[in-house]
């Protein structure tokens, strides 16, 4: 019993490192526009620094997941990643540099809604009522987010973001059918290759690092930050599912745009409206919400959470 109750603290101590960790990726990258790169361009350079570091951590902790199980595994695990990882996170990051990080990363965290309905139309999940509050709650922060923002922030950047939602419910979704079986960190690793390589094909002819990355100790810093904040925070995520389970990690990494909107008033100066700041609370009220354990569903006795899935982009 102490043993559980090291491992179960030792668990929330690893996924909110992860937290903390992965919530700097947007505000570094916010930072790394002034450097005058595509929003292409510096999402292969996030990839393949972080494809680097993330290969290099596994292969020190156990090289063996470095070595799908089959090469069909291998296949469909690249060719998932390829387009449902580098697809969403593209649209990530242009929204990222037209709206400010705070506003972005709340926007971001309402997928899970989309993620529940592409379950129950894909996977035939059932609607639970835990569900339903859930995305009632998310579309009231929605309202109060936006309805504050709205003359202040670019509408493109929004629509951006918000179809950025949508592919990444699909790809949460979907990627529960696909990984089945595999391990998750193997996962996270061809989450991270592949895109690396689709970014690197798509830029051929530039240099993989551009000279900018090294142009000063500042840029030095901030794209080896993005790189290092999303394997890391790949990594202990990963771990922290290990050690409390999904739904546990999922409610502390809910706190990642709290904790992004803290980074970019202290890095980057910006200022929410207190009605945007409740809206932003209450999608992260919304997303805790989903991921607690249901009892009932609307059609039968029993259910699980929809849309549940391990991922991150």
């Amino acid at each position: 019993m102490n043993n559980s109750g090291h491992a179960t603290r030792g668990g929330v101590a690893v996924a909110l490192a992860s937290a903390i960790i992965y919530s700097g990726v947007s505000v570094l990258a916010k930072f790394a526009y002034r450097y005058q790169l595509t929003p292409l361009q510096l999402l292969k350079e996030r990839y393949v620094i972080a494809a680097i570091v993330l290969t290099v951590i596994i292969g020190l902790s156990n090289w063996r997941l470095l070595i799908p199980r089959s090469w069909r595994e291998a296949g469909t695990m690249f060719l998932f990643s390829a387009v449902f990882v580098t697809g969403p996170t593209l649209l990530y990051f242009m929204a990222v540099q037209l709206l400010p990080v705070s506003t972005a990363m709340f926007l971001f965290h309402c997928y899970p809604v989309f993620a529940g309905l592409f379950a129950w139309l894909i996977l035939h999940e059932h609607i639970t009522r835990t569900y339903v509050v859930s995305v009632a709650i998310i579309a009231i922060g929605l309202v109060l987010l936006l309805g504050a923002t709205f003359r202040s922030v670019s509408a493109r950047g929004v629509l951006t973001m918000l179809a950025c939602t949508v592919a990444y419910g699909l790809f949460a979704v979907l990627s529960q059918h696909v990984a089945r079986g595999a391990d998750p960190r193997t996962l996270g690793l061809f989450n991270q290759v592949a895109p690396a390589l689709v970014l690197c094909l798509l830029t051929a002819g530039e240099p993989v690092l551009y000279p900018v990355v090294f142009s000063s100790r500042t840029s030095l810093l901030a794209f080896a930050g993005i790189g290092l904040s999303a394997a890391g925070g790949m990594f202990l995520f990963v771990q922290g599912i290990a050690l409390i389970g999904a739904q546990r990690a999922a409610i502390i990494d809910s706190l990642e745009p709290l904790l992004s909107s803290v980074y970019a008033f202290l890095l980057l100066g910006e200022r929410m409206k207190p009605v945007a700041l409740l809206g932003g609370m209450c999608i992260v009220a919304g997303v805790i919400v989903g991921s607690l354990p249901t009892r009932t569903t609307l059609d039968q006795p029993r259910g699980r959470p929809i849309g549940e899935g391990m991922s991150r982009r």
